[in-house]
This record gives structure tokens, sequence and C-alpha cells, in this order.
């Protein structure tokens, strides 16, 4: 054996340097696969997604390239920007790539590659102008359960062309760990099982909407990973900036850093609305700091909505204002928002937070003012009396054609039910007086974990819901 005296200093240099290297590749880790986000595409006047994936601390160089399915020749490159997280003591590099200019109704392939070797490989579809949708709503949903594994099977089996989600996307308090833990691999699995979960967001986009769950860690000091949705998500940013929007708390160091790598999602995509085929989707942020008459965002809502030509107009956020379970049952400060959505035709509101199904007659709602009658009335619990108008009628199957927004809350994703002894038990939904409660949920089924498949098909809506065994729990149609 040789004497290290024997080897040149400059051969050793190479070696070290050799072994660094390898060291480096070895280490190379994907924490989180590449998945698709919508990008700041809302209107039909541009079209693009977003690639996103996370490794751990080790740089990388990763190309990500795209092209029309089946036409090879024709390679387009993205341009690739990435940011170092460093959160709870630990340094990951959160990647993204933008492909933009695509056609709308057309199938593209994108590739992910780290040096020669192929991260990901898989296909799309862009937003179609047809009139024919397809997509899953679900809530409350990323917890890390098995209950969570069976719906995300369920889901791949339905082929939608996108996820919206009605908030609580992970539990318990929305951190990027728990993202890692108990979303990603359920919805971006690396194999189809019908058990743990599917591979869905390499293909179709998630639109999440903001839960109380995902802003409990708001304050970085205690959650030094905390806000994780403006991480991980990357949607329209056509909504006004609002004065009650999310705050960030925390370390003035890392507040700066959280904003700078969040730009310029926080707190920009809290609200938005995007057009897909012949519906109208507006998406709205409904945690307590929200003021929902805000005249900033009233104005947005009347414009926003007033500007789309499509035929349906459905309205998400995660709080319900109608909602017959005991839990969560005085947080009905959306109600205020009832009168402007009748004003503007919406067709569907879509909520969570209330962890099972229900659905609501056709209803509309004129809420109580005060004595003066220069306010509307709420109670220090959160309660809005008021004065109902139900189409009891409307049954989904003979009468298509209801008077006023039917309300469906879909918080059966994931976590644990709420109420399950009530469920299908029309007596036991009353609550009092009845100014503030009337009969008017149809339907509450709080025994089983499900989520709502909705499709429409020209001035035909169809709505089920469907329980993790692939059971269809509920139905209804809509026709205009």
């Amino acid at each position: 054996m040789l004497s290290h005296k024997h080897v040149p200093m400059r051969a050793i240099f190479l070696i070290v340097i050799f072994l660094i290297s390898v060291l480096s590749i070895s280490a190379q880790h994907i924490l989180v696969p590449p998945y698709l986000q919508p990008g700041n595409a809302s209107t039909f006047a541009k079209e693009q997604k977003v690639v996103i994936w996370e490794t751990d601390s080790v740089p990388a160089t990763f190309t990500v390239t795209f092209h029309l399915k089946g036409d090879a020749a024709k390679i387009q490159h993205a341009k690739i920007q990435h940011i170092p997280l460093q959160l709870q003591g630990k340094t990951t590099r959160l990647y993204r790539a933008t492909l933009p200019d695509l056609r709308f109704d057309t199938v593209y392939t994108y590739e992910v590659k780290y040096r020669d070797s192929v991260v990901t490989r898989a296909s799309f579809s862009t937003r179609t102008k047809k009139q024919h949708t397809r997509f899953a709503v679900l809530g409350d949903f990323g917890a890390g359960t098995t209950q969570q594994g069976y719906i995300a099977h369920q889901l791949f089996l339905q082929k939608p062309q996108f996820v919206l989600s009605t908030g609580d996307n992970v539990y318990q308090d929305g951190l990027a760990s728990e993202y890692r833990k108990n979303l990603f691999p359920f919805y971006n699995a690396d194999k189809n099982d019908p058990t743990k979960g599917a591979m869905l967001m390499n293909t179709i986009p998630f639109y999440m909407v903001l839960g109380n769950h995902d802003v409990r860690s708001d304050n970085l000091d205690k959650y030094p990973d905390g806000l994780a949705y403006f991480y991980y998500n990357d949607l329209p940013l056509n909504a006004p900036l609002s004065a009650f929007a999310c705050k960030v708390s925390g370390s003035t160091e890392r507040v700066k850093a959280f904003k700078k790598n969040t730009k310029p999602r926080f707190p920009r995509i809290s609200n938005f609305s995007f057009d897909y085929g012949n519906i109208h989707f507006i998406c709205l942020d409904a945690n307590d700091y929200v003021n929902p008459l805000e005249p900033m965002m009233v104005d947005w809502i009347k414009r926003d909505i007033k500007a789309s030509k499509a035929q349906w107009k459905i309205v998400t956020f995660h709080q319900p204002g109608f909602n017959s379970s005991a839990s969560h049952y005085d947080a009905q400060i959306q109600r205020l928002l009832s009168p402007l959505f009748e004003s503007l035709e919406v067709d569907l509101v879509l909520t969570g937070h209330v962890h099972n199904y229900q659905r609501s007659l056709p209803l509309k709602f004129i809420p109580e003012r005060n004595e003066t009658g220069d306010q509307y009335a709420i109670s220090p619990e959160g309660r809005v009396n008021g004065v109902f108008t139900l189409d009891t009628t409307f049954d989904g199957i003979t009468d298509t054609t209801p008077e006023g927004i039917i309300y469906i809350v879909t918080g059966a994703g994931g976590n644990a039910l709420y109420d399950m002894k009530i469920s299908e038990k029309p007596e036991k939904w009353q609550h009092e007086p009845k100014e503030n409660w009337v009969p008017f949920t149809k339907k509450l089924i709080s025994h089983i974990h499900s989520f709502t498949f909705i499709e429409t098909n020209g001035k035909t809506l169809d709505l089920q819901q469907i329980d993790l065994y692939g059971n269809v729990i509920d139905r209804i149609r809509v026709t205009k």
C-alpha cells in the first residue's frame, strides 16, 4: 500500500472533490414529488400551469420540458425558480417551473429531470372552454387518515378535470411538515392504491381554499414552518388585497423571510376566481378575521361575477352560514352574503368546516337588521337571524329548476366525522328559534366519509355525493 507521502497533493485534492461530489449526489432527496398547480390564470385570456416540487438542502440542476402530447419534436423548456426554505432548523429547496402560453382544450406532457434521471413524466389537460366540466370537491381532508386514502382512490376513479377544496387542507396547523406527511403522500402518491391514495396531483390541479386550520400557524416563532398554504399553492392573483387578510407574526427575521419566499402569493391567493368550462368559480377566505361585507371585496365580487358569461356560477369558502349540525352551528356570519349571491344569480355555494355532508333546499335569506336598520344584527355568538324562503318542491329528480341557492357542506374528506348520530335523522337537525333555523336542510349524512362530484353539460348540472367505497349516497340534477 502506498503511503500518503507518495500521493501528489493535486491528486488528493481531486479525490476529495470527487468524494464531495459523490456524497452530494447521493444526498439529493425529493421530499415532495412534482405536482401541478393552476398558476396565475383566471379568465380565458391565457392558460398556464406551474409545476412545484421540494428537495432536501443539496443544490441540484433540474430541467423541466413540456410539449403537446404525441409531438415530442416541439419540446419547450420551462423557466425554473427555486428558494431555500429554512424551517424548523432544516433547509429544503422549493422549486417552481412555469409552463406558459398553453393552448386550451389540449393535452400536454411534461418531464422533470435531475441531470439525466427522470424524476416525473406525466400528462395533463389544460382548461376547457367547452360546455362540459367534471370536478371533485372535498374539505377537511389532509389529516393523514386511512379514510383519506380511500377517498383519494375514489377521486381518481371519477377522473375529474380538477379538484376544488373547501378548506382545512392539512391538520392540525397548516404546517409544511403536515403537507409532506398528511397530504402529498395521499394525493400525490407514487402509485394508485385502493386503500392508500392515488396519483392525482401530478396530472390535475388542486384549487385550495383557506380554512381555519390553514391559518392557525400564523405565529412563525411558535410555528416556524407555518402558513404553508402560501408555499405549496400557486393560484390566480386576480382579487384585490383585502384589509382583513391573514396576518403573520413572529420575529422580524422570520416574517421577512416568509414574505420574501411567498411573494406575490401571500396573502393575495386568499381570494381568487377562475373560469373552467361553462362555470365561473369565486373562492373566498371566510376566516374569523374577515369582514364579509368589506366594501372593496363586495365590489370585487359584484364586478367579477357580473363580468362572467358562464352558464353556472359557484361560490366556495370554508365556514358555512347554513348548517344543521350542532358542531359550528353558531358560525353564521357568512349568511350576510346571501342577498348579494342571490342578486348575482349564484347557483351553488360549496363549504366545509363541518365534518359531514349536508345539502340544503334551494333557499333565499334576508338577514335581520338592528333597531335602527342601518346594520345587520349579529349575536355575540355569531348567529344571524332572518327570513327564509324555501323551495320545497325542488327534488332534483322531477323538479330540477331551483328557486334560490343550494348550499352544500362537504367536509367529510378525511378527518374525524362530526355528529355521526344525527345522520339521515331530520328530527335531530332542529335548532331554535325559527328566525335562526327552519327545515332548510334536505340531506345530512354524517356517518361516513365522502366527497362531492359535479358534472355540467350545457344547461344541466349533476351533483353526486360519493362515499369512500364508491357508493353514491346523494344525487340531484339542476337545470336551467
